[in-house]
């Protein structure tokens, strides 16, 4: 004997309501994506000032005092709540700092328009790299002042703060001729309370893919933080 239509719609309903039960139950059991927060003990001894090598909590950014491009002094406080994109560099390097130039000008691009973004690169030549050196740079590689800023200053606050913030070069002394310290490739995603949250290889397009994908889930971390002040 057939169902009557009204019947087909009870039995069509308490199907719908089943499965809605069954996705919202699978998605409240599967964990959301989350960044992890790296400290000094988590990455490469030999990128870590002996100071803090143990130190296994609560890392965070020191304060800083350098000088952009432009010759202005650029601080900390110029990127307070802001998502940062670190790494070093230096403008006569032959190298992998232009693959590295190349990929940050696509990080840039993708966030040209969003505030929260910025874009660090810190000079390992400092003695060299002028502000006048580097706004001439910047001039030849794309760089966005308003995203990405190039920074020089005093190389002993360069050399700490790679060493016992960034964790980006290796110990001062065991660089080549033309500079003072081994730079990586590494680019560091800085969160907006100023935690380690990723390393990328700068001169790889699949990393790079990867950390414009990354700096997605840091912005949905700091609305949802800054929607809770």
């Amino acid at each position: 004997m057939g169902l009557k239509k009204s019947e087909y719609f009870k039995i069509g309903a308490i199907l719908f309501v089943f499965a809605l039960g069954i996705f919202i139950s699978i998605r409240i059991k599967t964990p959301q994506f989350k960044l992890p927060i790296l400290n000094p003990n988590d990455l490469n001894p030999a990128l870590v000032d002996k100071s803090i090598q143990n130190k296994g909590i609560n890392h965070i950014v020191s304060p800083f005092s350098l000088i952009s491009q432009n010759g202005d002094e650029f601080t900390d406080d110029d990127v307070k709540d802001n998502i940062r994109i670190v790494n070093y560099f230096f403008t006569t390097c032959p190298g992998i700092c232009r693959d590295m130039a190349k990929n940050l000008r696509r990080v840039q691009n993708e966030y040209l328009d969003v505030s929260a973004i910025k874009i660090m690169s810190h000079s390992a030549m400092p003695e060299y790299d002028t502000p006048d050196i580097l706004r001439l740079y910047g001039e030849q590689n794309g760089v966005n002042p308003k995203r990405w800023v190039l920074l020089t200053g005093d190389p002993a606050e360069l050399n700490d703060l790679a060493r016992t913030s960034y964790f980006t070069v290796l110990e001062e002394g065991q660089g080549w001729d033309e500079h003072s310290f081994i730079h990586t490739e590494s680019f560091v995603l800085i969160d907006h309370r100023g935690r380690l949250r990723g390393y990328y290889d700068g001169t790889s397009d699949d990393e790079t893919d990867l950390l414009i994908h990354h700096i997605q889930s840091l912005i949905k971390e700091r609305k949802k933080d800054i929607s809770k002040k």
